[in-house]
């Protein structure tokens, strides 16, 4: 049992690092939010404070912690920084294993679902970023994994670890709070359904998660009370009112079939071996009847969604956020009927291994499920549908379906780890897509400096204007005034130079150059623009040819 933990552990960690050499260099920009983070760990380094942009709701005072540690003795740049998540990305999948076997799954199940977390699109992507997803599954998973080693003598000490565990999590996003509430309903359950109860006994178990639940409130209560909150969640909050206005039948399309279209085309690969065993018919029938209702949906208004976006795959068009890329990624034509199909697929697999799972369920394993299942009810009333708030319930999909039944033959296996090979590949193209499409841009910004613009002049998207162009403002200082104007963030207008997509009205073309697709297969054109009427050749630039620099 434990050679094949270290080579699963060798394996998850050897594909990290396959990933980090494929898309070498690593650009020293931001990913997506990062850079209010990156900057947050770059403040606390100087001043000993731990401080959160405005225009920001996420406050993982956690991960600020740990990047710091990491910077001292790495550096703080927004690559260093991007492997410090990817360590913790590889850690959470290892974790994964490691509880997927706690809980009961045979070995080549619980490998295939830690692989099918390190290889997802979503998961992969923000990896290697410093966004608060990978680290909060990281600190997440911890949790439950130490909740499933609490047995025998050192069951108390491995509680406690669970809990701090918790704590952590939620310090990096208050949905930590899941992983405390799980453990204590496990616990719970275990009490109810014991008919020789130790209420002393239980007590004590549930003590650590007492006092992790202390711990959170005190975390909260001191960074949205103590402490002035972002104006940006300030902002948030006073709309949440208009959350009771949405029709019940938008929170069917977006907030339960979108979700659970995402999470079964994520489980896809496993799902093609739960077709090739008993209960092949059960799923087709699960799968048929979530097509039907997802069809009829679109069929009712074609222009609101109902398959999943895929905004975090670095080789989508919005996920470099320029002027002129639509906000939300859209299936559309053939495609969208496509990824129904495979995520009803997925989803009508994950509903029969949980039926068939129910059966096998020990204390661990229910806390995971009750964890996802509080995360599910909260993340719908609150209008979370994206694919990185969809990632959360990501390990405990995968542990349903490293639990189920599935033939335990060699084609079935081969089937697995093939369908999971590529979807690591698609999703190490859209990495280097990214990488490699921000720093094209980043070169385009740099020859406008060199060519005398001031950066306050140049849009060159929403990650690298927040970069460049956001400070804290000094303490006493109204945050927001000093805040105004930053294009893509705290303003729409569109400035002297804006690196865009496409041609903006208004706008004479300065430069066309290319974002490379994945591996350098394909391209997309994009452009540096002028305020202006006159028309100006086009000149293709050198940045377009070695995007990589």
């Amino acid at each position: 049992m434990k050679r094949a933990g270290i080579i699963a552990a060798g394996v998850i960690g050897g594909w990290f690092i396959l990933v980090w050499l494929v898309i070498r260099p690593l650009t020293d920009g931001p990913v997506v939010d990062s850079w209010i983070y990156a900057e947050s760990v770059r403040w606390f380094i100087r001043t000993g404070e731990i401080r959160f942009a405005g225009y920001t709701q996420a406050m993982p005072a956690a991960q600020v912690l740990w990047g710091a540690a990491w910077a001292i003795l790495f550096g703080a740049s927004a690559s260093s920084l991007e492997i410090s998540t990817a360590v913790l990305g590889a850690s959470a999948s290892i974790m994964f294993y490691a509880l997927a076997i706690r809980c009961g799954a045979r070995r080549w199940q619980a490998f295939a679902g830690a692989a099918l977390i390190a290889c997802n699109p979503c998961f992969l992507f923000l990896g290697f970023s410093f966004m608060t997803e990978v680290p909060f599954l990281a600190a997440l998973v911890a949790s439950h994994l130490a909740f499933a080693n609490a047995t025998g003598e050192n069951e108390v000490r491995w509680l406690w670890i669970a809990a701090i565990a918790g704590v952590i999590a939620f310090s990096v996003r208050p949905f930590g709070g899941i992983a405390i509430a799980g453990a204590s309903g496990a616990i719970l359950f275990d009490a109810w359904k014991n008919p020789r109860r130790d209420y002393a006994a239980f007590a004590m178990k549930l003590a650590p998660f007492a006092v992790a639940t202390g711990l959170c409130a005190i975390d909260w209560i001191y960074f949205t009370i103590v402490r002035t909150p972002p104006w940006s969640l300030r902002l948030n909050e006073s709309h949440l009112p208009y959350l009771f206005a949405v029709p019940l039948a938008e929170y069917l399309r977006s907030g339960v079939l979108n979700p659970l279209l995402w999470i079964g085309i994520a489980v896809s690969p496993i799902a093609l071996g739960a077709l090739a065993g008993g209960r092949a018919a059960r799923v087709i029938g699960w799968a048929i009847a979530i097509y039907a209702v997802a069809a009829i949906l679109i069929r009712i208004n074609p222009a609101l969604p109902v398959t999943p976006e895929l905004s975090c795959f670095g080789g989508c068009a919005n996920v470099l956020q320029l002027h002129e890329v639509p906000n939300r990624f859209r299936w559309s034509g053939w495609g969208q009927w496509v990824a129904m199909a495979i995520g009803s697929i997925g989803a009508g697999a994950i509903i029969e291994a949980a039926r068939g799972a129910v059966g096998r369920l020990t204390r661990p394993s229910l806390a995971v499920l009750i964890a996802v299942a509080m995360y599910f009810a909260v993340s719908i009333p609150l209008w979370m549908f994206n694919d990185r708030y969809d990632l959360v319930m990501l390990p405990a999909a995968c542990l349903i379906v490293a639990l189920a039944p599935l033939p335990n033959r060699l084609p079935a296996k081969a089937l697995t780890f093939t369908a999971i090979g590529i979807m690591g590949l698609l999703s190490m193209g859209g990495v280097y897509a990214y990488q490699r499409g921000l720093a094209a841009v980043m070169a385009e910004r740099d020859q406008l400096l060199r060519q005398g613009v001031p950066r306050r002049a140049i849009d060159a998207g929403y990650e690298l204007n927040g970069l460049d162009l956001y400070r804290f403002p000094e303490k006493g200082e109204d945050e927001f005034r000093d805040e105004r104007g930053i294009p893509m963030i705290t303003s729409a207008k569109v400035d002297e130079f804006t690196i865009a997509s496409r041609v903006l009205p208004g706008t004479v073309i300065v430069r066309r150059f290319s974002w490379p697709g994945p591996f350098g297969v394909g391209s997309r054109d994009l452009y540096v623009l002028k305020k202006g009427i006159t028309a100006q050749p086009i000149t293709h630039s050198a940045t377009a040819e070695a995007p990589g620099r």
